[in-house]
């Protein structure tokens, strides 16, 4: 069962989440007659006598076989755990080693300066608020690749349009806001997760909240999961929720005016860390459907979605010399299988980026768009005449 919802099996068939989990027993018990004891067992010696080190980093954490496995084993937390002591011994992919070092240093993995986190909102009216300066309501996370992909920043700029016409009295954290670590602890760099965690957690110390009102936003589900599940908000009545929560609500409530319907046959892409880490799957339904589309369901859907192939870090990495397709292209060819599907809906900036290009390397230009949810809500918001989705993407 597993095997078959493996993001990395479609990668690379030879590999097996739960083929680890076994080797990972096999190797305990013969270890604990050597030694003569059942305890902790050095990781180290388990790398070199049962894993490579490629086959563990080949996890995308995505929890699908969790999800399905009758035993209800945590295989991406056991593979985690193992991570870490290959962090501690280097072995690990340049890219990846370059990406860690970014974050060291920048707070992002674009290896860019942290002030050039908020330029994406230069130029915009009305101006963002700098929450550590400006009373608040609500703080947005933008994240990484929001800030900085320019693939991903024209949807940055579209979802700050639209929050300021439904009236929400938000700020960012400027320059200060780093990664928020999640995909970084899932490599197994659990120092630097902390770094992270601690410089995001002083600028959060700093919002001058108003209204008695504490809500953190966030565009990355992964992002999301981590804020959430992950950072120390004890008593402070702090509420996070992703963007597409946020945006359901304003819409049941009438904030958002959405100035007409548009048409078409579109499919929704379930993020990981916001489906199976978080049960988050209603929002964007229903914000789709309020918006006139029409959602027809990938096979693989909700709690069985297929991961875009980014996450556990593996968007910071090379792919294998052996790959066999890209879970990414896999699932494209899912999405524009679909009767009459022109447009694959997504909600977190790596399935964005990710999606794109499969679109292209899959021969799908022209056929499938891959567009966000913030995207369309802002077209819903437009004073023109009812139309369709379009199906291809200005470049």
């Amino acid at each position: 069962r597993c095997v078959e919802v493996c993001p990395a099996n479609i990668s690379v068939p030879s590999f097996s989440a739960k083929n680890i989990i076994l080797k990972l027993d096999q190797a305990m018990l013969r270890l604990s007659k050597v030694n003569g004891k059942t305890g902790e067992i050095a990781a180290q010696s388990l790398h070199d006598s049962t894993f490579t080190a490629s086959e563990l980093w080949l996890c995308t954490t995505c929890r699908g076989c969790e999800e399905v496995c009758p035993a209800f084993i945590e295989q991406p937390r056991a593979i985690i755990d193992l991570r870490r002591h290959l962090v501690n011994q280097g072995a690990m992919d340049k890219m990846l080693q370059a990406a860690l070092n970014s974050l060291s240093r920048y707070g992002n993995s674009f290896n860019k300066s942290d002030r050039m986190r908020p330029r994406w909102a230069a130029g915009l009216q009305p101006k963002i608020k700098d929450a550590r300066k400006e009373p608040v309501e609500a703080v947005w996370f933008v994240g990484d690749y929001a800030s900085y992909d320019p693939r991903v920043i024209e949807v940055t700029q579209a979802t700050a349009k639209i929050l300021q016409q439904a009236g929400l009295d938000f700020g960012i954290l400027m320059e200060a806001e780093r990664n928020s670590g999640n995909d970084v602890r899932r490599v197994g760099e659990e120092g630097l997760f902390e770094m992270l965690r601690d410089k995001n957690m002083e600028a959060f110390d700093k919002v001058q909240w108003k209204n008695g009102s504490k809500l953190i936003f966030t565009t990355d589900p992964h992002s999301y999961n981590t804020l959430k599940n992950e950072y120390s908000f004890n008593g402070q009545g702090v509420t996070v929720k992703h963007y597409t929560e946020l945006l359901d609500e304003l819409i049941a409530k009438g904030r958002l005016p959405l100035k007409r319907k548009l048409s078409g046959r579109v499919t929704f892409h379930d993020p990981c860390y916001l489906g199976r880490y978080n049960g988050v799957y209603e929002p964007p339904r229903r914000i789709i459907r309020a918006l006139g589309l029409e959602l027809i369901e990938m096979p693989r859907h909700c709690e069985r979605s297929l991961c875009c192939g980014a996450g556990g870090g593996r968007i910071w990495m090379e792919d294998q010399p052996d790959i066999q397709e890209r879970p990414a292209e896999n699932r494209v060819k899912e999405a524009a299988a679909l009767e009459n599907v022109t447009t694959l809906v997504v909600a977190c900036p790596k399935d964005l980026a990710m999606f794109r290009d499969a679109v292209k390397t899959t021969g799908n230009e022209g056929r499938l768009a891959v567009k966000d949810l913030g995207e369309l809500v802002a077209e819903a918001m437009k004073e023109e005449q009812p139309g369709a989705v379009q199906t291809k993407e200005s470049t």
